[in-house]
């Protein structure tokens, strides 16, 4: 009788360690979340996502919170990750919003934003764009810590101006959401091609010019096909960081804390990282012979006047948010 009971009592303290070794143990190693990027792990965007957020949370998250870099286009093509990560496959997406602005076309107001992103999250734009992400994406906006990146329009011929600023007409530019409303405003014809056809489509003569960040050119290999960079840069690079809106809402308060103090970080040291890149990038475009076309004072200005103004005029077609986005995101240079 004595060993049945000592057998239970055994059995019993195995089972009530078996539980607390289930449940609390699944707690106390926090929580790994998976990450895909809508760019190639060689462009300067996703790279400043891996060094400076995935990384630094390694040590700074551990036991608590962390990012597993799943790939990129590699793993999901880029126009479909946002659904992918809605859908709960990807935890988080490091992506421009211009790969899924059919979905949250409100992304147009990130590119024709002006304002820091530290100002926005303060003055009230911030939860505008997360009430839009969690409708329409089923994410949440949780970084977009490369907003300083400009963007310019590059290309394989002899540019032509009218009326002082770039005439694309006769010309075929490769353009996503990003590009095409500026490319089709000055007379361009538009074609949708993936990141990695670009080459090709360059070197075939599909297209005669695209649009893109001021690094990455040279990590594509498309300095040695350039003939010409038009400046200013413009915009703002609606790149930006979202988790699944589930997994958030799943995650505990001090997992939150430790993955926002993070943030906070890479938001401050990311327009750094970008802007080293975009200068050695273009003593790379340089050396291979691109020439610099820079547009001056009244042409300058009408040139960036067309390229907000057509952003803000496609919002304003698709969105009942843009006037509340514009009041938050955007400051007329005249005012």
């Amino acid at each position: 009788m004595t060993d049945l009971k000592t057998r239970l009592a055994a059995g019993a303290a195995g089972t009530a360690i078996a539980l607390f070794a289930a449940l609390p143990q699944a707690a106390a190693d926090g929580v790994e979340l998976t990450a895909v990027a809508g760019l190639q792990p060689t462009n300067p965007l996703t790279m400043s996502f891996v060094a400076n957020l995935i990384e630094p949370l390694k040590k700074a998250g551990a036991g608590v919170v962390t990012i597993r870099y799943a790939g990129g286009p590699e793993v999901v093509p880029p126009t479909k990750a946002a659904k992918a990560v809605e859908r709960g496959q990807f935890d988080m997406l490091n992506s421009p919003v211009s790969y899924y602005i059919g979905t949250v076309p409100e992304g147009y107001a990130m590119l024709a934003s002006n304002v820091p992103v530290a100002e926005v999250r303060k003055n009230g734009g911030w939860e505008l764009l997360n009430e839009v992400f969690n409708k329409k994406a089923g994410s949440q906006l949780i970084a977009w810590a490369e907003a300083p990146t400009k963007y310019n329009m590059y290309l394989s011929v002899e540019p032509k101006f009218k009326d002082g600023v770039p005439d694309l007409s006769g010309i075929k530019m490769r353009a996503t959401g990003t590009y095409r409303p500026l490319f089709r405003a000055l007379g361009a014809s538009t074609i949708n091609m993936k990141e990695s056809e670009i080459y090709t489509g360059m070197e075939r003569g599909v297209v005669q010019g695209f649009g893109w960040p001021e690094t990455g050119v040279p990590a594509l290999g498309l300095h040695k096909l350039v003939k010409h960079r038009i400046n200013p840069g413009f915009y703002a690079t609606n790149h930006a960081t979202t988790i699944n809106l589930s997994k958030w809402k799943s995650l505990t308060q001090q997992q939150k804390d430790v993955l926002m103090k993070a943030i906070a970080e890479y938001e401050k040291v990311a327009p750094a990282f970008m802007a080293k890149h975009a200068e050695a990038d273009t003593k790379t475009l340089r050396a291979a012979g691109v020439k610099e076309v820079n547009l001056e004072g009244k042409a300058a200005n009408k040139y960036l006047s067309i390229a907000y103004g057509e952003i803000w005029k496609e919002l304003g077609e698709r969105s009942d948010y843009a006037e509340k986005l514009r009041a938050k995101l955007y400051r007329d240079p005249a005012s």
